[in-house]
């Protein structure tokens, strides 16, 4: 996998080979294994190289042909041997995912984007048409950023590369800052720095001189619905997809591991890995991260709290699964915030969850892996509840569909009348009334936030916020219209690259998982009486009753304040620096902090009125100001990577 990156100076005012130098040298971090780079007068681009794939031995970018000038690429191809096949390649076994993808482009040009199964982002010069293209895959696993103006055009895999370059820097945009912290939806192409640009996902960008005109190469719209079939039928194209999308991942120089939680989509990637790993003789390594020492766990009706035991039954199916249990007590959020943020070039939003996410990625790194699966993407895709499906027949008057399956659903005890028909006639219902009559939405607040109450009410966040947490995306599929118009994956899957030198793959938002999740038949998510049903029956004959069955949802982190209570002190003292520090000061309500960890409760920690203060608004407070400190042009001082990492075991 590589990094990417390059410029191209309209009017031949900039050294464009001095510039792309500087970008490269700092996207090293994310290709530490080769650099080369391209450059023919006022254009210059180049890759800097992590060697994940065998194939990228071969790797020899950047790259050119009769048609094409020069092309760079972080790509990973999951339909490979198609490709190679389709394009009668002779020696593909012999050449890097970026040479069979130069092939794809001068077989089809442009049109090649709809052949391509995978992981990508890539720039293509045509010095002929003086043209610079570029495209990001379908689902945005791979990230690219870029900056436009008059006189210049420039483009990198991460905002660092761009902010090399001095006419960009690194300018915090402070509404982009309060409306993340406030929940409030943003387009996806904004970024927290004012000049830098995010390429959405399914997206292309066409340069010529001066402009940079954005299209969609790939919708969700776009995908048209399958035949109908039985629904065996739609379990058994679901196996072979689900089956495709994880073989294709395990394709590395290493090891293989996997994150293993207690629920659906992560066992579900798991158990599938350890099959298909296991008819060739080979090992999975699943970690769980579990709570530390001396943690007791709360009853609760919706989550668990401890998810190693529900880890450990589905290990223990497959022999070849070898499953370690992740304790991170000897790491604290603050320990890993400049080096985290530093890798993403932007605020963690769950600190407390980074800490044991960077214990996993350490200990995977120490036992020799190079890919760490995961199944982050699939509440949203194959393991969907289903519910948006009611409000979807609902309006469109389908009165019989809704009927029989809330028929089911009653029967089947995985919800109440009462519930089905909220999810039914709520999102229909509106606005004013809906906030007029729920409770929850009267009595909404900004309690998870740490923003100063003056610019919570001159944004009118409370407003905002409470309109788009509470908005509805129109069809039957909302968690995956979000995740696909608002989400963007591709930070955490490159800042893996950096930090341990793993790819961060997951199966359950590989394109063909989305477009059969946006084909199939809705009724399918909720077959049989059950939420979840699709992904219930397709892995009924790989994970155990009791995972299958599960209801409950696995609390992320929950020991939190046992780290925090062991703090204080240091948060005293970080909200002191940040007190220093105009930029942070502006932006957050450094009082209520110091107010938080001066009355620090001694119980209570399950319930809402604790963990939203403590939990997200503190922690997440600690995060952006950080962020906002470091980035400070009154404070500005050089990042040592080196000083801030944090060893895990």
């Amino acid at each position: 996998m590589s990094a990417i990156a390059g410029t191209w100076s309209f009017e031949g005012s900039v050294n464009s080979v001095e510039t792309a130098s500087r970008m490269l040298r700092a996207l090293s971090i994310y290709g530490p294994d080769s650099t080369a780079q391209y450059s023919d007068g006022p254009i210059a681009m180049g890759r800097c190289l992590l060697r994940l794939l065998p194939e990228d031995s071969f790797d020899c970018q950047p790259l050119s042909s009769p048609e094409v000038t020069a092309l760079v690429a972080d790509v990973r191809l999951d339909n490979r041997q198609e490709l190679i096949a389709e394009l009668r390649i002779l020696n593909g076994a012999e050449m890097a995912d970026s040479g069979i993808l130069l092939e794809a482009w001068r077989r089809w040009g442009k049109g090649c984007l709809h052949r391509l199964i995978g992981a990508f982002a890539f720039a293509v010069w045509n010095a002929r048409e003086r043209e610079l293209f570029l495209a990001r895959d379908h689902m945005g696993e791979r990230p690219i950023y870029y900056f436009c103006s008059s006189g210049m055009f420039a483009f990198a895999s991460m905002p660092k590369g761009l902010q090399a370059l001095p006419q960009i820097g690194a300018e915090v945009d402070e509404d982009y800052v309060a409306n993340y912290m406030a929940l409030v939806f943003m387009p996806v192409e904004r970024t927290i720095f004012r000049r830098i640009v995010r390429l959405p996902a399914g997206c292309a960008l066409t340069v010529t001189p001066g402009k940079a005109e954005v299209s969609r190469h790939w919708s969700m719209e776009a995908v048209p619905p399958l035949p109908r079939a039985s629904d065996e039928d739609y379990l058994a194209l679901l196996r072979e997809r689900f089956d495709a999308a994880v073989r294709a991942r395990l394709r590395t120089t290493g090891a293989i591991a996997a994150e293993l939680s207690g629920g659906l989509d992560s066992a579900s990637v798991a158990a599938t890995a350890a099959r298909l790993l296991g008819a060739e003789g080979r090992g999975l390594t699943a970690y769980t991260a579990i709570p530390r020492s001396g943690f007791h766990a709360h009853e609760s009706a919706d989550h668990f709290e401890d998810e190693g035991p529900a880890a450990a039954s589905v290990a223990a199916l497959y022999p070849n699964m070898h499953h370690v249990l992740v304790d991170s007590s000897n790491a604290t959020f603050l320990d890993i915030l400049d080096h985290n943020e530093f890798l993403y070039d932007h605020p963690c939003y769950w600190p407390s969850n980074e800490v044991w996410g960077n214990a996993i990625m350490a200990q995977a790194q120490a036992g020799g892996a190079t890919v760490l699966l995961n199944g982050s993407c699939g509440n949203s895709t194959f393991s969907n509840y289903g519910t948006p499906a009611l409000s979807e027949w609902f309006r469109r008057g389908r009165w019989g569909t809704l009927a029989a399956v809330a028929r089911q659903l009653r029967r089947g005890g995985s919800i109440s009348s009462k519930s089905i028909l909220r999810f039914a006639l709520w999102p229909s219902l509106p606005f004013w009334f809906r906030t007029w009559t729920d409770p929850h939405m009267r009595g909404f607040s900004l309690d998870y936030c740490a923003l100063r109450p003056e610019i919570v009410r001159a944004m009118d966040l409370r407003r905002r916020a409470l309109r788009d947490l509470n908005t509805f995306s129109p069809g039957g599929h909302g968690q995956l219209t979000d995740l696909l118009l608002r989400g963007d994956v591709s930070e955490t899957n490159i800042a893996s690259q950096a930090g341990w030198r793993l790819d961060f793959r997951d199966p359950t938002f590989d394109r063909r998982i989305v477009e059969f999740c946006l084909a199939v038949p809705l009724e399918q998510f909720l077959r049989g009486g059950q939420l979840r049903s699709l992904a219930r029956r397709a892995m009924a004959d790989r994970l155990p009753p009791s995972t299958l069955a599960r209801t409950k949802r696995g609390r992320q982190a929950a020991d939190w304040y046992m780290s925090l209570s062991s703090l204080r002190r240091e948060m005293v003292a970080e909200v002191a620096l940040l007190e220093d520090s105009p930029l942070a000061s502006r932006m957050l309500d450094l009082p209520r902090m110091r107010q938080l960890i001066g009355s620090f409760p001694s119980s209570g920690f399950d319930q809402d009125r604790i963990r939203t203060p403590y939990h997200a608004a503190l922690t997440r407070g600690f995060s952006v100001g950080r962020f906002l400190r470091r980035h400070d042009p009154h404070l500005r001082q050089p990042f040592n990577a080196g000083a801030s990492a944090t060893t895990y075991s």
